[in-house]
């Protein structure tokens, strides 16, 4: 009788871990509908992306890499070989980029380990790549932790959203370990593991920020990934990597991603693409 009570727990502890953490019902992200699921743009239902940066760095006749990328990251593939034109090296490093600022939500893409270009084609290797039964899984785990942060946050205003994201984000473990490790630069570890670094604190960020109705920017910088927030009607830094960093809400200098970066720069790459950034840090202007 015990073991058969034993077995019938384990069970239930199955049934309700797996209801809980993906399968059970949930609004999703209110800007994702039945017309923007069926746009090229649509990847899942956790963020809506408006491809801003592909229309802004590629051609019309270049596109094809950026989805090639896209493409060749959900269905696995570790080694990838592109067409392309003269000024190869330019349109892809612009995909890639594009790719990484544009869909948070492809956590199954985690960036290029090495890349060849050579008569008119390029080849790359996807390292880290997370396979199809991982995407799936993750993306539904991820869409319920993201529908329990908007319910905790529907009745805060702007500035307490803001101060809750950064709390959140930065009460989780930065991978000091495995820094430049595979599997840490997406918002699938961030979400799945309980610890990152800067790009999956920075992509987790923007997707908690569209769901709970903040306007925000992932920022790319050579060694170092962040974000803008609007907040009334201007941008300013957000770092949550400063507050995971130190890893003390006690510390003096926590709050100093609400305006600075952990690498001292404010200005990442194509920051002709972005509105005005402010000067003034929310960590003063909400007195922190």
């Amino acid at each position: 009788m015990n073991k058969r009570r034993i077995i019938i727990y384990i069970i239930l502890v199955i049934f309700f871990t797996l209801f809980n953490f993906y399968f059970r019902p949930i609004k999703g992200n209110p800007l994702v509908n039945s017309t923007y699921r069926k746009s090229k743009e649509y990847i899942n239902d956790l963020y809506k992306s408006d491809e801003m940066f592909k229309k802004s760095l590629l051609k019309d006749d270049t596109y094809y890499i950026y989805d090639e990328i896209i493409s060749a990251s959900l269905n696995s593939k570790t080694k990838v070989k592109i067409k392309c034109s003269e000024d190869c090296q330019n349109d892809f490093m612009n995909s890639y980029y594009a790719v990484y600022l544009d869909h948070p939500e492809l956590i199954s893409f985690v960036g290029i380990g090495y890349y060849n270009i050579s008569n008119n084609y390029i080849e790359y290797e996807n390292y880290g790549n997370i396979d199809q039964f991982r995407t799936f899984f993750g993306t539904r785990r991820i869409d319920r932790e993201l529908d329990i942060i908007r319910g905790e946050t529907k009745n805060m205003t702007d500035k307490e959203k803001i101060i809750y994201v950064y709390d959140y984000v930065a009460s989780h473990n930065y991978d000091r370990l495995f820094t430049f490790s595979k599997s840490n630069q997406s918002a699938y570890s961030f979400f799945t593991g309980g610890k990152s670094v800067c790009a999956g604190f920075a992509k987790a960020s923007q997707l908690i920020f569209q769901y709970i109705g903040i306007n925000s920017y992932l920022v790319l910088s050579t060694n170092h990934m962040w974000n803008y927030v609007e907040y009334e009607g201007k941008y300013y830094v957000f770092d949550a990597t400063m507050g995971a960093s130190l890893n003390d809400k006690n510390s003096s200098r926590f709050y100093d991603g609400l305006g600075e970066t952990t690498i001292k720069s404010t200005i990442g790459k194509y920051s002709n693409l972005y509105p005005k950034i402010e000067t003034t840090k929310l960590k003063d202007i909400f007195k922190l």
